[in-house]
């Protein structure tokens, strides 16, 4: 199947996001900055902290659960870790966003705090922190980050400021957006994107968010793409497998979204779970919101 056909690339790319060098919102974290320079054009800051996880890479563990795109909303993260309970899970994993757009920010925060062993950063995460300039963001993303900073404490976004851009385990790497500018948040949304994240890779896959549509790509002869739930992983082909999101999957299925990566047997599993969305409707009104960040999570877009 050609990647041109695919519909969730219809739009193309995302803009560039450019971050700032002043320090978060409401969150001073004691840290150093380094520069980057994007396009030869915009300079930005990064704190060194989040370029790297601060704890060891993990290994020696079978199943992973591999969450992202949680955007605040409790509803369906709950609903994703009772499903996981009786599949032998032995470390959780997510991939950012972890809030905006969603109505209980700090509470998706505190129960991704309480799971995950590895944690890596999203572009909502930083902008809800003051580290990313929300002029990029669309109408609503940006209401959002605003009304979602107010709602996060001192602790939360000192926390999140502080998270890594990317982690790696033993034999995968994870990044909310691609590998070779994880500073950036671009999309793999083509074979070109793909082949610019495989280049980085030194280990067999890459899960990866942002775009919050599960799909695998896959090198072999050339690069081609998976939306099959199961995806067998082979040693001398890189994959990188975006897990699709929690809190807002926009792939038409209204169901929350999450992977199992299985390392005994190398393979990888998208799985979908049901949630109370008119619940999450509802809190997202009551809190003052836009209706439509409700609206949209009825018809998974």
């Amino acid at each position: 199947m050609p990647l041109e056909s695919a519909p969730w690339n219809s739009r193309g790319r995302a803009k560039r996001t450019v971050f700032l060098s002043k320090s978060p919102i409401s969150a001073k974290p004691n840290i150093s900055f380094i520069l980057y320079i994007s396009t030869g054009l915009l300079a930005f800051l990064i704190p060194c902290s989040i370029l790297s996880s601060p704890h060891p890479p993990l290994g020696g563990i079978l199943r992973y659960a591999i969450l992202s795109d949680i955007h605040g909303n409790l509803d369906a993260l709950r609903s994703v870790l009772q499903a996981l309970e009786n599949q032998a899970i032995n470390s959780y994993i997510c991939l950012g966003d972890i809030v905006g757009y969603g109505p209980q920010p700090s509470e998706c925060l505190h129960e991704i705090q309480k799971y995950c062993s590895a944690i890596v950063s999203g572009n909502h995460d930083l902008a809800a922190c003051g580290l990313i300039n929300i002029n990029s963001f669309n109408t609503l993303a940006k209401e959002a980050i605003l009304w979602t900073r107010s709602k996060l404490t001192e602790t939360d976004l000192q926390y999140l400021a502080n998270l890594p851009l990317e982690d790696r385990a033993e034999s995968c790497h994870l990044v909310h957006g691609t590998l070779y500018a994880p500073e950036l948040f671009d999309y793999v949304q083509s074979s070109y994107d793909a082949h610019l994240t495989m280049s980085k890779m030194d280990a067999p896959v890459c899960f990866v968010g942002h775009s919050h549509v599960p799909v695998t790509f896959v090198q072999g002869d050339s690069i081609s793409y998976s939306v099959q739930s199961t995806y067998e992983i082979e040693p001398k082909k890189k994959a990188i497998v975006n897990v699709g999101s929690v809190g807002q999957p926009r792939d038409k299925d209204p169901r929350a979204c999450y992977a199992v990566y299985d390392t005994d047997s190398l393979s990888v599993t998208i799985h979908r779970t049901t949630y109370d969305v008119e619940a999450v409707v509802t809190k997202v009104r009551e809190a003052g919101l836009p209706g439509s960040l409700g609206e949209r999570l009825r018809m998974g877009r």
